[in-house]
C-alpha cells in the first residue's frame, strides 16, 4: 500500500510568524499555570509579582545563596497558590453569569448558594482537579518553607557557637596577662649579697688580717698574765 499523499492543506500551515503571534502561540497548551515553568501569566501584573516577592523576602529574611534559592521557589508557589484560590472563586462568579445563575428565589444569599452548588455539580470534575493542584502546591510551598528554617536555624547556631568560642578565648586571654602583671618577681637563689647602709661585708684579706690582729692580741695579753703570776 503506498502512502497516503500530502495535501495541499498541510503545507499552508505555517504557524504564527510574527513575535506576538509567537509569543501567544508558546502559551496555547497552557491553561492555568499552576505548574507551568511561567510563573507569572500574561495577564497577571509583573510589577505586582515583583512586589509580593520582595515583601515576602523580607519577613522570610534569606541570607545565604540556598536560602535565597528556597526563598523564591516559597514566594512562586505561593504565587500560583494564590491563582488556584483566585480561580476557584471565578468559577463561582461565572456561574452568575451562566444557566447555573438562573434562578428565581427572590434571596440573594439563597440565590448565591444554590448557584454555587449547581456550579460545583455541573463542573465537579474542574473542581477536584483544581484541588489536587492546590494540594500539591501547598505540599511545595511547606516544604520550602521547612528547609529554609532548617537552615538559618544552622547558621545561626554556627554564629552562635563561633561567638561563644571567642568570647570563651578572650576571656582566657584576659585572665592569663592579669596573672602575669600581678605574679611578684623572684630574686635569683645564688645571688650576691647587696651591700646598704645597714650591712657590712668584709672580702676575704680583711677577715684574716682582723684574725691576725685578734690573736696577737690575746698571745700578748696571755704573757703579760704569765709574768705577772711568776712575780
Amino acid at each position: 500500500m503506498s502512502p497516503a499523499p500530502i495535501t495541499q492543506h498541510a503545507s499552508k500551515s505555517t504557524g504564527p510568524r510574527t513575535e506576538e503571534g509567537k509569543r501567544k502561540s508558546a502559551l496555547n497548551a497552557t491553561r492555568h499555570g499552576l505548574t507551568a515553568r511561567t510563573v507569572v501569566m500574561p495577564y497577571e501584573d509583573m510589577e505586582a509579582y515583583h512586589t509580593f516577592c520582595e515583601e515576602l523576602f523580607e519577613d522570610l529574611a534569606p541570607e545565604t545563596l540556598l536560602e535565597r534559592q528556597y526563598a523564591q521557589t516559597f514566594c512562586d508557589t505561593q504565587w500560583r497558590l494564590n491563582r488556584a484560590r483566585s480561580i476557584e472563586d471565578s468559577m463561582y462568579a461565572l456561574g452568575h453569569l451562566e444557566a447555573a445563575g438562573q434562578i428565581e428565589t427572590g434571596h440573594p444569599q439563597v440565590h448565591a448558594a444554590l448557584t454555587a452548588a449547581r456550579v460545583f455539580r455541573d463542573d465537579s470534575k474542574s473542581f477536584v482537579n483544581l484541588s489536587l493542584y492546590e494540594q500539591r502546591l501547598q505540599r511545595t510551598l511547606d516544604k520550602s518553607l521547612k528547609q529554609l528554617q532548617t537552615l538559618q536555624a544552622e547558621r545561626k547556631a554556627r554564629l552562635e557557637i563561633a561567638a561563644s568560642e571567642e568570647k570563651a578565648a578572650s576571656v582566657q586571654n584576659g585572665a592569663a596577662r592579669e596573672e602575669t602583671e600581678t605574679e611578684p618577681a623572684t630574686e635569683p637563689q645564688n645571688a650576691a649579697p647587696t651591700p646598704n647602709s645597714e650591712q657590712f661585708v668584709f672580702s676575704t684579706a680583711e677577715i684574716e688580717a682582723e684574725t691576725a690582729s685578734q690573736s696577737s692580741c690575746n698571745l700578748k695579753g696571755y704573757r703579760n698574765f704569765e709574768l705577772e703570776r711568776a712575780a
